[in-house]
């Protein structure tokens, strides 16, 4: 009788590590199929962050293209952006492709213009030599030390041509 008992309990023992092995087994590939589930989902998320963040530098270029040819705030009018839409568009907007783009359009040479500077009047502001100016993305440390010296905050002299410089004796 103690035998049958013992064999009897023995071989529950065995059905229990059995059914504890197969559930282990389970549980293994169920963890190795949501870590592969997730790799997988990084590297979607990582190549439609990829495309979402080309999509918004074509996008920034075309706006900025747009807020160069004519007044910023009409572009953003006619584009269906809002005004700070723009303003980010213009300052994001690679200067390089904003430049060659108007090229293509215009034909003409496109100088890329400091940050900063108010809009024209609706019309590009020609600088020297017939230049049409372009909103650039930023300022570099040179330039953003150059404006410092001259005191001008990214001004230049673009409007020298239009006022002369006073003497120094104080007559006009």
């Amino acid at each position: 009788m103690a035998s049958k008992t013992s064999n009897e309990a023995v071989q529950a023992l065995r059905q229990q590590q059995k059914a504890e092995e197969t559930a282990l087994l389970a549980v293994l590939g169920a963890v190795g199929t949501v870590e592969q589930a997730r790799q997988r989902r990084a590297a979607e998320l990582a190549a439609l962050d990829a495309a979402v963040s080309e999509a918004e530098a074509g996008e920034d270029a075309a706006l900025a293209v747009l807020g160069t040819l004519m007044p910023a705030d009409r572009a953003g009018r006619l584009a269906g952006v809002t005004p700070t839409r723009m303003q980010q568009a213009l300052r994001r907007a690679a200067a390089d492709t904003v430049t060659g783009r108007l090229e293509a359009l215009t034909g003409e040479t496109a100088a890329v213009r400091r940050r900063g500077r108010p809009p024209g009047t609706g019309t590009p502001r020609q600088g020297r030599r017939g230049v049409v100016r372009v909103e650039a993305g930023s300022t570099t440390d040179d330039e953003h030390h150059d404006q410092q010296e001259r005191g001008d905050g990214g001004q230049g002299d673009a409007d020298d041509r239009e006022h002369p410089a006073a003497s120094d004796d104080g007559a006009a």
